[in-house]
């Protein structure tokens, strides 16, 4: 709690606002300021109010004080109800940052707390920090912020209630419930304390971080730019972030450009840190969205990128991760066929978020609407857009380009939380592991590269494999693939057995049943495969080119083989440019998005493999609402497994002009991408 709250109280000051005032409420014998030194420096406080009702947790907190010198430290042992700060006249709007640790389950008149909290907050750049136990309610809290993982079981609900109120402890959730209705939530995590016995003993607990809440007035402001950058000399250095290192970002609020929600703006200049633990002044420049007129159709915004959702839902319960933990489709011929212009609004599936950011690194299009019915995916694409704009090349390659960073969890908190959206923020703090092995081993996708590895193991071809995809010479590659490989990892018996498992195909490749009866209407399985396996060894290098299945070889990409974005040079444009300020993400259905969609708003999208997913009528209802949403002009893409899908007549019916971008065909040994996993791909033009 204490490092999330350092960090969001880092990100709202700015080199105007004087050095802020803390007032630790319940701070006990001093240990929570101990543990804001190594988040913030303490001397950076204009003043620190540690209060508490008891006298000799008090004297330990004085003791602790004199140990370390900290002489803007003043410690009340006084009722949290009834006191007064010196040095401060009135109270009201003058608090940069209140905490409250383990200490609002203790208070028996609570009420009149909370509320003075709220009146002594800044209002803007004030926030409330909570870390406490608690026991859920039974009521819907499906339109509340920090649902997911909120419920308790009756076990839980029940025991730890009772017995914490032996010692006065409340675990009633009517503090919780008032904190949420006084205030603006920004962060709101819930968590269990695994004890000895996981699942009968788990105490649930909370973090929590909100602000007072917004005036209308201020939340119908337009959308501010969100752009942050290191200098070049940073983005090639090989340093590790250290909890010690400070940053101090400048807001600014910048005007939309006439006619168009997305803005530009100038961009600031280096962001340094102080290895003495000052803070260090900076024109780094890094805003959140408050409302823009996307919000009225599509709801409130949870993050500068992401908008509202009811994750409650089953449509969304049933995901537990995201099923891509890369994209599989080649951004390169999209980009060809689409012929992206900067005023293009766009409509996206979002995947893992890979190709919605090549789109934003070389079309810059004014909106890009990324969608998808899987929270998780969203999770990864708005942690990827986060990590770009605040963090240095150096993490962001450990991250998503070898896929292992030890330091995941610190970056998550004392970087990235300001920025992303509570959701995702409770997601990757649950998953906070994730980066300690491989990225790209974990969610549904992992399963098949997990069972690649193996095989190779297994078959003993780990040195053919490295072969592959570090030759320089085509013919050496086809050599390895059609001698060794191939005959021990693709025998026909196999690849059968593997086709003929659908919670497989589903899990680990994301094929769905309509799909391979595409596939299945226009001929064999095995041949299917073969025929996209066959031509890429023949197309490009794995080493510079391919990086596709090169990923696949080595569950982690290469400098010289990786999506442009993933580049020093694509990182770099991304973050300077502002482009991804172009991204809206969407957790809903797709027709949901559509039909929040005015008549003619889009005219570029890109459905992937979506449409091989639908019978007949589900799929006519979306080209419908496709076409409706479609500007005349615009283009739709789409892949598909079948070489002349049913659902293309479907698209002329409704106004389009249908014409194939790469049709693979059977036996030719010539692929139609880098990919080559489909055996078509369209692009329909509205007429």
């Amino acid at each position: 709690m204490i490092a999330f709250a350092a960090a969001e109280l880092k990100h709202r000051l700015t080199e105007a606002d004087q050095k802020p005032v803390w007032v630790d409420l319940g701070g006990g014998t001093g240990w929570n300021i101990e543990q804001m030194s190594l988040h913030f420096p303490i001397d950076q406080f204009e003043r620190i109010y540690l209060v508490d009702l008891c006298p000799s947790l008090c004297r330990i907190a004085r003791e602790r004080c004199q140990k370390f010198g900290w002489t803007n430290v003043v410690v009340l042992c006084e009722d949290a109800v009834r006191f007064e700060l010196p040095g401060i006249d009135n109270l009201n709007a003058k608090i940069d940052l209140v905490t409250m640790s383990y200490s609002l389950s203790m208070m028996d008149n609570y009420f009149p707390v909370v509320d003075c909290v709220h009146d002594w907050l800044k209002s803007e750049t004030g926030i409330l920090a909570v870390a406490d136990f608690y026991a859920s309610t039974n009521l819907d809290k499906s339109g509340s912020e920090g649902v997911e993982g909120y419920f308790c079981n009756w076990w839980t609900r029940t025991f730890w209630t009772i017995w914490f109120a032996f010692d006065h402890v409340h675990f009633h959730p009517s503090r919780r419930e008032y904190l949420d209705h006084k205030f603006q939530i920004r962060k709101s995590i819930n968590c269990r304390n695994s004890f000895y016995i996981p699942y009968f003993a788990q105490v649930p607990y909370y973090i929590w971080i909100g602000e007072r809440k917004k005036e209308e007035a201020d939340m119908s402001a337009p959308i501010t730019k969100l752009s942050h950058r290191l200098s070049s000399d940073s983005l090639a250095q090989e340093n590790p972030i250290h909890e010690s290192t400070l940053y101090r970002l400048q807001v600014t609020d910048l005007s939309p450009r006439a006619g168009d929600d997305t803005q530009d703006s100038p961009l600031g200049t280096p962001c340094s840190a102080s290895s003495t633990q000052t803070l260090s002044l900076s024109s780094s420049t890094f805003t959140l969205a408050n409302k823009d007129p996307l919000d009225k159709r599509f709801g409130s915004r949870l993050s500068h990128w992401r908008m509202s959702y009811n994750p409650t839902l089953a449509c969304h319960t049933q995901f537990r991760s995201y099923i891509y933990a890369f994209t599989w489709e080649d951004p390169r011929i999209d980009l060809e066929a689409l012929d992206l212009q900067r005023d293009d609004v766009m409509f996206v599936i979002t995947s893992a978020g890979d190709n919605a950011l090549e789109y934003a690194l070389k079309g810059k299009p004014s909106r890009i609407h990324c969608v998808d019915m899987n929270p998780c995916q969203n999770h990864l694409l708005e942690l990827k857009l986060a990590a770009i704009n605040m963090l240095s090349y150096t993490d962001f390659w450990k991250l998503f380009g070898q896929g292992q960073h030890k330091g995941f969890r610190r970056l998550l908190i004392d970087r990235l939380s300001p920025v992303l959206s509570s959701t995702s923020v409770q997601f990757w703090y649950k998953n906070r592991a994730t980066f300690d092995t491989n990225f790209y081993e974990t969610g549904y996708s992992g399963l098949a590269l997990s069972l690649f590895k193996w095989l190779v193991w297994a078959k003993g071809l780990t040195g053919a494999v490295q072969q592959v995809s570090t030759t320089e010479e085509i013919s050496t590659q086809v050599r390895f693939w059609e001698s060794v490989i191939k005959p021990a990892t693709m025998p026909e018996w196999f690849v059968k057995w593997v086709l003929s498992h659908p919670a497989f195909l589903w899990n680990a490749l994301g094929v769905p049943i309509n799909q391979m009866k595409l596939i299945l209407d226009e001929g064999d399985a095995v041949e299917y495969i073969y025929d996209t396996l066959d031509p890429i060894m023949h197309r490009s290098l794995f080493k510079d080119d391919q990086y596709f299945y090169n990923l696949v070889v080595n569950r982690q990409y290469t400098p010289t083989s990786c999506p442009s974005y993933l580049t020093q040079e694509g990182f770099r444009s991304l973050k300077e440019s502002g482009a991804t300020d172009a991204m809206v993400l969407h957790t809903s259905s797709i027709i949901e998005v559509l039909r929040s969609m005015r008549d003619g708003e889009l005219t570029k999208a890109v459905l992937m493999d979506h449409m091989d997913w639908f019978g007949p009528a589900d799929a006519e209802e979306e080209i419908k609402e496709v076409a409706r949403a479609m500007r005349t002009g615009g283009m739709v893409l789409w892949r598909s497994a079948g070489r002349e899908p049913w659902y293309n007549a479907l698209f002329v019916k409704h106004g389009f002009e249908v014409a194939a971008v790469g049709v693979r065909v059977p036996g030719s040994g010539v692929s139609i991408d880098r990919v080559n996993m489909y055996a078509s791909c369209y692009r329909a033009i509205k007429l």
